[in-house]
């Protein structure tokens, strides 16, 4: 069984609507690293890389190696997962500088918790 972390990397990036540079950014890697990784079956990446890597894609390491090794026919453009939006805000709130992301985050879980009352 051939593993493509790269090719996992790629679908999962694609589902959440980022690029190469959005996730390079936000995972502290460089675009050139994450395009190879992404092209190429070269796999020498350290668990440090895949950990920073999951994070921005907010999973975790573990899951995003155990899904490169399932044979999957999705081809990162199904946006129909049930977190879809919340990944999608998740990614918005972590591109904001801390003291934004903290403010809008207030104003959400007070937003949050008007609507469940």
């Amino acid at each position: 069984m051939i593993v493509n972390l790269g090719s996992e990397i790629r679908k999962r990036r694609i589902q959440l609507n980022l690029t190469q540079e959005d996730l390079a950014e936000l995972s502290n890697i460089s675009v050139n690293f994450l395009s190879q990784l992404e092209r190429t079956n070269n796999q020498n990446i350290s668990i440090k890389k895949i950990d920073s890597i999951a994070i921005a894609l907010n999973t975790n390491a573990p899951e995003l190696i155990s899904a490169a090794y399932k044979v999957s026919k999705d081809d990162g453009k199904n946006n129909d997962s049930q977190f879809y939006f919340l990944d999608k805000l998740n990614i918005a709130i972590k591109k904001l500088p801390r003291k934004e992301a903290k403010e809008v985050s207030k104003h959400l879980f007070y937003v949050i918790n008007n609507l469940t009352k």
